[in-house]
């Protein structure tokens, strides 16, 4: 019996370049600089710290069970990459994680 994979190709993207990838599905690898968690949500800043980030990862609490640990400290210090729609929140860029699978430690 044979078994078919599909395997969507990401675009990989720098950090810095975000913006012009609102909407758009794509694979950001950069450093954590700073991570947070707060009441209903955990935020992972790449590529500078909070203020001075250059994309948030937002994982909501209804998707923090299904980490191993809070991804807050889980990725801090490591180099990541995350896949998912690039959005804009009040003029910053983020991408939302509901799945670990979207985030990989390089």
């Amino acid at each position: 019996m044979a078994t078919a994979f599909y395997a969507k190709s990401q675009t990989l993207v720098l950090a810095k370049d975000a913006a012009q990838y609102i909407g758009k599905n794509v694979t950001i690898c950069d450093s954590v600089y700073s991570a947070k968690a707060l009441d209903k949500l955990t935020l992972i800043n790449l590529g500078g710290a909070y203020p001075k980030e250059l994309i948030t990862v937002v994982i909501n609490k209804e998707d923090l069970g299904k980490f191993p640990s809070e991804p807050s400290s889980m990725f801090m210090g490591n180099k990541i990459c995350v896949t998912g729609i690039v959005s804009d929140y009040k003029g910053k860029k983020q991408i939302l994680v509901t799945d670990p699978k979207q985030i990989i430690v390089k």
